[in-house]
């Protein structure tokens, strides 16, 4: 219970900390907002209207529409650390913040160290100078305070003693021209990853690879001699990049909360905090709009298939990836739309037997991942299938779909061999075609093989760029396409 300055006796110190990037890694608005804009866009007209009518009401907005889990808030130890000595020494600890008063309580419950919780509430935003006022009227025999921003430091400057978290350099030396004692510092920005190191892995920079498939039309039609084709192509390849980054992004903004109860999604840039919030936020909100303007502008043939993939992507992000056996279906749609990009940038006919066969094989692929996580699930707890609706004993039903449809994809190629292939113009030697249809064959039954033994820890496709016998399948693929010139 809080008690009067009278009451408290000259020998007990008042140690103060801020919440938002200093007790917690990251600011309680910027995830709530995240998640009304992500999880609750219904909101957002209510949440333009509030913003209007003042901070203080803005919070109050956010605090009643979302209701934060103060357990999945990450912490910084360090602090914790510090604060925990001090109430050893029997210091008088107060959680002391602009952020809502209720979502103040939340966190100071769960973790049971503070003595008084000061927050915003009655229509008073408690920052920089209100914040300095209130806790000079509230403790005038002096205080110590933990802050992370330059608005702090009109607060430092009625503080007895400092203590900087994760503070910029200009920050930390405006501090010290205080005059103030600064007692620790914490989380300095020195050692934070940077930013440069953080985005690529938030963009999935690694899973790039993936968009290659946009060429394989231009392969396939001759054309990689024509370099105005491979221009084309190439912007509308990188536009694609832009897209699935943005689409990564959002998915894991919506998924925050999943992923920092996950064992190693909770390492991701967002859900760790080493990418701030607003700037994950920003990034699609900013970037898919100008990429679909310079799409439609590029071809609008592509830019329909480049915004159907945008829409399907998100679809499966907000629900979709939650029914079984659509989930796969909608990861092999994913890939052919990468392939429909490509022909619609040659500007000739759609190659249904190319769009069939990459039906049936990433079908195949996506199947493959999933029978991985159920044979992982037998026998244990069922937590690592948990939000994608399949069960332990599904099993049989993965991998009857997943090979059957990685034969049919088979099927198809050998009937666009005899159909089609051998009749193409640009062909000299078409037999040599054979051979891709029999290495093919060979690298379908080793990832079901790997799978069915539950060695397949990442998506197929991720894996065989890994994978040495992949590699060589493919450079032999490679060549005998090449002896058919």
């Amino acid at each position: 219970m809080p008690v009067s300055p009278a009451e408290m006796p000259a020998s007990r110190r008042v140690v103060v900390v801020d919440l938002d990037n200093t007790l917690i890694k990251a600011d309680t608005l910027h995830e709530q907002l995240a998640r009304i804009v992500f999880q609750k866009p219904r909101l957002l007209p209510q949440l333009l209207g509030a913003l209007f009518k003042g901070k203080a009401a803005f919070k109050d907005f956010c605090a009643e529409a979302v209701v934060l889990d103060p357990g999945n808030l990450d912490t910084c130890d360090e602090v914790l650390a510090y604060l925990a000595k001090e109430q050893e020494r029997g210091s008088y600890l107060v959680l002391c913040t602009a952020a809502d008063h209720r979502v103040a309580r939340l966190v100071a419950d769960h973790l049971g160290i503070f003595d008084e919780v000061i927050a915003t509430e009655a229509g008073v935003n408690l920052k920089g100078e209100a914040k300095a006022a209130m806790l000079a009227r509230r403790f005038p025999q002096g205080f110590v305070y933990a802050g992370d921003h330059a608005s702090d430091l009109v607060v430092w400057a009625k503080a007895d003693g400092i203590v900087l978290v994760g503070v910029s350099a200009s920050v930390a030396r405006r501090a010290s021209a205080l005059g103030k004692p600064i007692i620790a510092e914490f989380r300095s920005r020195a050692q934070r990853p940077r930013l440069l190191q953080v985005w690529p892995r938030a963009l999935r920079v690694h899973h790039w690879s993936k968009n290659l498939l946009m060429f394989v039309p231009l392969i396939l039609a001759h054309a990689w001699g024509d370099l105005g084709m491979v221009v084309h192509t190439g912007l509308g390849f990188a536009l694609l990049l832009l897209i699935s980054s943005s689409s990564y992004l959002i998915n894991d903004i919506a998924d925050i909360d999943a992923d920092r109860r996950h064992l190693t999604k909770r390492y991701r840039p967002v859900a760790s905090g080493q990418l701030p919030l607003m700037q994950a936020v920003l990034f699609p909100v900013l970037v898919i709009p100008c990429t679909l303007v310079a799409a439609l502008v590029l071809d609008r043939a592509f830019a329909l298939a480049l915004g159907a993939y945008l829409v399907l992507t998100l679809a499966y992000s907000f629900g979709l990836k939650r029914i079984p056996l659509l989930d796969t279906f909608i990861i092999a749609v994913l890939f052919t739309l990468r392939l429909i990009m490509g022909v619609a940038l040659l500007g000739g006919p759609m190659p249904i037997w190319l769009l069939t066969f990459s039906m049936f094989f990433f079908f195949s692929l996506a199947t493959a991942k999933r029978h991985v996580e159920i044979v992982q699930a037998r026998g244990a707890k069922d937590s690592m299938l948990r939000g994608r609706g399949y069960e332990a004993d599904d099993w049989p039903l993965t991998l009857t779909f997943g090979i059957g449809s990685g034969l049919a994809s088979l099927i198809i190629l050998v009937l666009y061999m005899v159909d089609e292939a051998f009749r193409a113009v640009g062909y000299g030697r078409p037999e040599y075609l054979w051979a891709v249809t029999l290495l093919v064959a060979i690298w379908i039954g080793r990832i079901w093989l790997l799978t069915h033994r539950g060695r397949m820890h990442d998506d197929p496709v991720s894996f065989a760029l890994r994978d040495w016998p992949s590699r060589f399948l493919a450079i032999c693929v490679a060549v005998f396409f090449l002896a058919a010139l």
